[in-house]
């Protein structure tokens, strides 16, 4: 294996500094003979084996493991009907969609130092509930269990079990054994849509509506699940809740004017391709970050659906990340080396699938691979490698079919973005789509729903306004013409 990723590293990162490929391969060596000295006793308590990406999730902060959605639905929160509706909905997706995912169970909550092995996911102690709580106006929660039996799990009774129970604080709940899966900022406690499941120290999911846009806003662990799932369950939600005659349209922000991490949308063409955009947001994440990115080379960190386990539906397999550098030993990256390099991920895996299986090994302790990877991007000379490995950029892409091409025209926006650039490597973006498609006689029909976030000093607005207006034009030259009977 060590030949393998020495092999790959100079391949894919020639700009790297013999010191720098030499300490990666130091660090890859001594991980590796730890890891066959003393092999891991079983990593987790809610899975048979840990995927890699799940190594390397188990060692991230919560704060750092956020996917979010946000919804300009206009949601009617008068009365707080809205609450009980939202935690039905979910509590059936919960109850229906067991097995289904690929170790992204649901029965579990989260813990942090008191965790037993790698995986923070703990087994709930009832899988017949789900543990919820609501922030509450006098400073505690609304912490109840849900049976997840029909009768239970209508909005009127969600509401009757919510009403039955009095506030308390977490460390109360916790002494009841309580340890909530899904939180609901009904209190308004929360400042941003990115957070709302921080809230509590164990839950997987948090749901709020911002006050002044009046756009759901759910946040998921990506640990618990991947992207698949969030799609899916945003959707059901966002049918479940009772919306205002007078709701308007999103605007450029999706997320409200005090949110800290802000959420700008982007238009893309119909007839742009993934590959494309690709290359688009590397060279504007360039242009847009001159003087600001502390590598030469900068690379994009972009999630694929793998070929295996085959026994699973391809949608809720765990993701595997590809790792496109802007430029090759060739020059500037082109269309068809993303393909291959994303075929290459979805297949064998990639060069970051054999690195972090040794580095995350469940050998080590869980802190260690973060604390390496942190002191790598302040160390000159070896910045180069956490750059390479954590990514100044993020693309993704989830894809939702409709049925005809009147479902799609009436699709309601649904924008997501997930984990951003570590700041430590002097943060970047993260471009995240929603590809909404219809297939018809003349071919396939889309819409996207895309959004930009950052990290670092890109979390700055005028900065993500710079990187939008740079991609403008790159996505623009690159998208493919519409057939002669189109024009």
């Amino acid at each position: 294996m060590l030949t393998r990723i020495r092999d790959a590293v100079s391949q894919k990162f020639p700009h790297f500094l013999p010191v720098a490929r030499l300490s990666l391969s130091a660090l890859v060596g001594f991980c590796d003979g730890v890891q066959q000295l003393f092999p891991a006793s079983r990593p987790s308590s809610v899975v048979e084996s840990l995927t890699t990406w799940e190594r390397f999730l188990s060692t991230e902060p919560r704060s750092r493991r956020i996917m979010m959605t946000v919804q300009p639905l206009g949601v009617d929160t008068a009365g707080e009907a809205w609450a009980p509706a939202l935690l039905a909905c979910v509590a059936r997706w919960h109850r229906d969609s067991r097995g289904l995912r690929y170790n992204q169970s649901t029965d579990v909550w989260l813990a942090g130092l008191e965790r037993e092995g790698l995986d923070p996911r703990q087994p709930a102690t009832d899988d017949g509930v789900l543990t919820v709580a609501l922030t509450h106006a006098s400073g505690g929660f609304v912490v109840a269990r849900l049976p997840l039996e029909d009768a239970a799990l209508t909005p009127e009774a969600v509401a009757a079990s919510l009403t039955a129970v009095a506030p308390c604080s977490l460390s109360e709940a916790r002494r009841d054994g309580l340890h909530p899966q899904v939180v609901v900022d009904v209190a308004g406690r929360g400042d941003s849509a990115w957070t709302s499941h921080l809230l509590t120290t164990s839950a997987w999911l948090g749901a709020r509506v911002d006050p002044t846009t009046g756009s759901l806003e759910l946040a998921f662990d990506h640990l618990v699940m991947d992207g698949s799932a969030m799609m899916e369950l945003s959707r059901r939600v966002a049918a479940a809740l009772p919306r205002r005659a007078d709701r308007e349209d999103a605007g450029e922000w999706l997320t409200g004017p005090q949110d800290p991490t802000p959420l700008l949308r982007v238009e893309l063409p119909e007839r742009i391709d993934f590959r494309n955009l690709a290359c688009a947001t590397l060279t504007a994440l360039e242009r847009s970050g001159a003087g600001l990115l502390r590598s030469q080379n900068p690379t994009m960190l972009v999630p694929v659906l793998p070929d295996s386990p085959a026994h699973v539906e391809r949608a809720w397999r765990r993701i595997r990340i590809a790792v496109v550098p802007a430029r090759t030993r060739d020059g500037e990256i082109s269309p068809e080396q993303v393909s291959t390099l994303l075929a290459r991920t979805r297949g064998a895996g990639g060069v970051l699938d054999d690195i972090f299986s040794t580095l995350y090994s469940p050998s080590l302790p869980w802190w260690l691979p973060s604390m390496t990877t942190h002191g790598f991007a302040f160390t000159p000379g070896l910045r180069q490698v956490a750059t390479a490995l954590a990514g100044n950029a993020l693309l993704s892409k989830i894809t939702v079919e409709v049925e005809d091409e009147a479902a799609l025209a009436a699709q309601t926006p649904i924008y997501f973005n997930t984990m951003r650039p570590l700041p430590a490597v002097g943060g970047g973006v993260a471009l995240c789509v929603t590809e909404v498609l219809c297939r018809t006689r003349n071919g396939v029909r889309k819409r996207f729903f895309a959004a930009v976030a950052g990290s670092g000093p890109f979390t700055a607005r005028e900065r993500l306004v710079a990187f939008r207006a740079e991609l403008a034009p790159q996505v623009l030259r690159r998208t493919r013409p519409p057939p002669p009977s189109l024009r």
